[in-house]
């Protein structure tokens, strides 16, 4: 069975949009925390300094979580489809913003490490 929001053209393209954006993410994290070792930064407070130090594992972790994010909202928008599209489009374009909003956490990780 071929899922309902495949035939909608604007929902095809903007969940495969957040899946490359997830995708050029954790390829991003890879080749940058690949071969660390030691800790790396992953929250700065401008006021106190280094917050939260990590490992490459706590930014691998908030790319899975993308994706499990991304999997469910797809799930959600393809149920909702036939009764209620607009939540279908709310559902895609959040999944965007996130996959973004990770893509934006990532680099500031990789620009303060």
């Amino acid at each position: 069975m071929v899922a309902h929001i495949f035939k909608d053209k604007n929902l095809r393209l903007i969940f495969s949009a957040a899946t490359v954006v997830l995708i050029i993410t954790a390829v991003v994290g890879y080749f940058k925390f690949g071969s660390m070792t030691e800790k790396i930064i992953v929250h700065f407070d401008i006021f106190k300094g280094i917050d939260i130090l990590g490992n490459k594992a706590d930014v691998r972790a908030i790319i899975i979580y993308g994706f499990i994010v991304s999997a469910i909202n797809f799930f959600l928008a393809d149920f909702l489809y036939e009764r209620e599209r607009f939540l279908s489009y709310i559902f895609s374009f959040a999944t965007l913003f996130l996959s973004f909003l990770i893509l934006t956490v990532v680099s500031i990780i990789i620009s303060k490490n």
